[in-house]
């Protein structure tokens, strides 16, 4: 019993960090076409650095929540989503990165430029990672609805 639950956490991880990455590219490749034209295939590497706590996070948690359940209802799966979603945009929207960023520039938020230093917004990226994702949950919940509906397939297939 306990191997089952821990298979499900396991594949939720994997599961988790394959979908950050594939969907911080893909977000990164649009951004890049909408700003102009793509410079770098794989982008600035901090966004990735953002997405990946909370998405294993997520996925692992609910890899544990789907292996306890045969069944889960359409009204539970768009809740979860809804959090789950709202989880992930909030994390990887302002403690991520912030993260990612710190990792970035090699452990410090502050850059030395030809004119001084320059660094992160800290304050706004707190406040306006909050904004979006509140306001982003439209589109980020069916996303999420969408995901999860797949990974719930695939663990029962497993």
């Amino acid at each position: 019993m306990v191997v089952k639950y821990k298979k499900g956490i396991v594949i939720g991880i994997i599961f988790g960090f394959g979908m950050s990455f594939s969907i911080s590219f893909m977000f990164m490749l649009g951004a890049q076409g909408l700003a102009g034209g793509i410079t770098s295939l794989f982008g600035e590497s901090w966004l990735y650095y953002a997405a990946i706590f909370p998405f294993m996070l997520t996925f692992g948690i609910l890899g544990f929540y789907f292996t306890k359940r045969e069944n889960v209802s359409n009204k539970k799966l768009w809740l979860l989503s809804l959090i789950s979603a709202l989880f992930i945009s909030l994390y990887s929207g302002t403690i991520g990165v912030l993260f990612g960023e710190y990792v970035v520039r090699g452990g410090s938020l502050r850059t030395y430029t030809a004119g001084g230093y320059t660094g992160v917004n800290e304050d706004g990226v707190l406040i306006w990672g909050t904004i979006y994702a509140f306001i982003m949950l439209p589109l980020t919940t069916p996303l999420a609805r969408l995901i999860i509906q797949a990974f719930f397939k695939l663990l029962k297939k497993i």
